[in-house]
């Protein structure tokens, strides 16, 4: 559905680039250099809007909204050097039918702004959605930046929990709980028969001069490379802190669901956040295991 509305809005000439304050989120450029993500956002959502939902009884219902881990703009942000996201992959899987009202765009205040997931589950036809959202708040940009503490403060054996500030962290974590919390009980409110399925993301890594880890840790004073264990088990504590709050989610609310992909990318990545096309082949058969191939009633 995303490739129809691109081909009917027309893109040639406008180009994206990565926001480098704030991590999976991306901004679309007109051909005059103009900022044009917002107006693109807005005819996005016009165009969804208008479009009808279908009934499509012989198949499973999955709707998504979420960050560039849903919606890269493929296959326009081909041009650029992006690849499939995994929903890319549910969405030409003929066992499911899709809707998806995710925007590379967006951060997790966005969408609890436009509450777009409202649109398809208020249809009550859909028997999964999924979510992908947050990860602008603890894994990259500026706040990444305000997580780190300086290099020079830990010591040259530091534990990686040592190298977050906790109280930013516990900070960042209760905030994220209590959006998805909102959102989960949203969710239900709109459809009572769906079941919601979220993720933490998979652990990432910095490339150098990239604008989402590798300048925020290099800002903060670590080498990539003598430093590179120590960054990657940071990002993992990061990660398992992002999953341990959906499972505290998800124990409060019987129809969500935690959908585990650390360890899936395993190095297969296109960028420090996003997978390569292989990747969300095997990230999407996470999201498969949980919704049966068989419509449910």
């Amino acid at each position: 559905m995303v490739k129809a509305i691109l081909d009917m809005l027309g893109l040639p000439g406008r180009s994206m680039k990565k926001d480098p304050e704030v991590a999976l989120a991306y901004r679309i450029f007109g051909p005059d250099g103009r900022d044009e993500t917002d107006e693109l956002r807005a005819r996005l959502r016009a165009a969804r809007q208008s479009s009808e939902i279908a009934p499509a009884a012989n198949l499973v219902r999955v709707c998504a909204d979420g960050d560039s881990w849903i919606n890269i703009l493929w296959p326009w942000s081909k041009l650029f050097g992006h690849e499939k996201t995994f929903f890319d992959v549910i969405e030409e899987n003929v066992s499911y039918y899709s809707r998806s009202v995710g925007y590379p765009g967006d951060t997790l205040a966005d969408m609890l702004a436009a509450r777009d997931y409202r649109q398809p589950l208020d249809s009550g036809i859909f028997d999964y959605f999924i979510f992908s959202g947050g990860g602008n708040d603890v894994l990259g940009g500026s706040a990444l930046v305000a997580l780190l503490r300086d290099r020079q403060a830990v010591g040259s054996s530091p534990d990686p929990h040592d190298c977050i500030d906790p109280d930013a962290l516990a900070t960042a974590v209760a905030t994220l709980a209590s959006n998805y919390d909102f959102i989960a009980r949203d969710v239900r409110a709109a459809d009572t028969g769906v079941t919601m399925l979220v993720h933490g993301y998979d652990y990432p890594a910095p490339r150098a001069g990239q604008p989402w880890l590798a300048v925020p840790f290099t800002a903060k004073g670590y080498d990539l490379t003598a430093d590179k264990e120590l960054i990657a088990a940071i990002l993992r504590h990061l990660v398992d802190a992002f999953y341990d709050m959906l499972e505290g989610v998800a124990g409060k609310h019987a129809h969500v669901q935690v959908v585990n992909l650390r360890n899936v990318v395993d190095g297969r990545w296109n960028d420090e956040l996003h997978p390569q096309e292989a990747a969300s082949v095997d990230l999407a058969a996470k999201f498969s295991e949980r919704m049966p191939t068989a419509p449910v009633a």
